[in-house]
């Protein structure tokens, strides 16, 4: 296999992978999406759940910093979320003025299906390669998401 050709059919599947979990992303966002008035979620709520999740227990002020919106709005905004019961603020020890957003068990619910099927896609690779094929693919798929896609960093860091 020529070097271009190897080239092409990695970033091929690269880009397949990015848009079957984009997808199936949204997919969830919009089933999520319920009427139910006690529990109602904008499509805008289930991102923003995601995201604060993705997060991990960001504070409002990072919130809203990520979203580009200002305290006020992104303040509204977490205020409703927590009046549904899906995420709690939990006030700092050391400055009272900051609060970390939590995510409650309705929402790891409402999530959590990420989480299953990559166990289910872990399973599916074990029963398909070697335990030493595995090892090179975690390598790889190590140093694809540590260090060579280093310009991404800042919006995982979430620090903008």
């Amino acid at each position: 296999m020529r070097n271009t050709e190897m080239k092409d059919n990695i970033a091929q599947d690269l880009y397949e992978i990015y848009r079957k979990v984009k997808l199936y992303t949204f997919h969830r966002i919009f089933r999520k999406i319920t009427t139910k008035e006690e529990d109602s979620l904008t499509a805008l709520e289930v991102l923003s759940l995601d995201l604060i999740q993705g997060m991990e227990n960001p504070t409002q002020t990072e919130f809203a910093r990520y979203i580009n919106v200002s305290m006020p709005n992104a303040t509204y905004k977490l205020n409703s979320l927590e009046k549904k019961g899906y995420i709690t603020k939990e006030q700092s020890t050391e400055d009272g003025r900051i609060f970390y957003l939590r995510v409650t068990e309705k929402t790891k619910e409402l999530l959590g299906t990420s989480e299953r099927y990559l166990d289910i896609l872990y399973r599916r690779l074990q029963r398909e390669f070697k335990p030493e094929e595995l090892k090179v693919f975690e390598k790889v798929i190590h140093a694809v998401s540590n260090d060579l896609m280093v310009e991404l960093d800042r919006y995982v860091e979430y620090r903008i």
